[in-house]
């Protein structure tokens, strides 16, 4: 089995990120000056996709209105503290089942569980420990 993996940018709306960021710095955090966000899409296959099947996927996982913001590297460009949260690979979840099914439904058989993560890039002033 192969894993693929692809993103989409940002996860959050520029309100919640801004939301996120006033609650990281009310508990504490103020050494954390922005926070970017974005979506990993962490697909499993049993074979290697054809040219057709893998423009249906993609088309299945990227917003219609914005494409660009979608691909196959992160959107994180520059240095900061990484955060990915999302499930545990040893567990399926209901996101996942329906997913799949979905792209069976597209002609996808070979994508056998897709699971999504969130991540997000903190750009810190100074240590966060301090």
């Amino acid at each position: 089995m192969t894993m693929l993996q692809f993103y989409r940018t940002p996860f959050l709306s520029p309100g919640q990120g801004v939301d996120l960021l006033a609650k990281a710095k009310s508990v504490g955090l103020s050494a954390i000056e922005s926070i970017e966000t974005e979506s990993c899409f962490n697909i499993q296959i049993i074979n290697a996709l054809t040219s057709s099947e893998l423009e249906t996927l993609t088309w299945l996982l990227r917003e219609t209105f914005a494409p660009a913001l979608f691909g196959r590297d992160s959107f994180f460009a520059s240095a900061g503290t990484l955060i990915e949260v999302g499930p545990r690979m040893n567990f399926s979840t209901a996101w996942s089942t329906n997913s799949v099914s979905i792209c069976q439904a597209c002609g996808l058989e070979k994508v056998v569980r897709i699971e999504r993560s969130r991540r997000y890039l903190l750009r810190v002033g100074t240590a966060l420990n301090e």
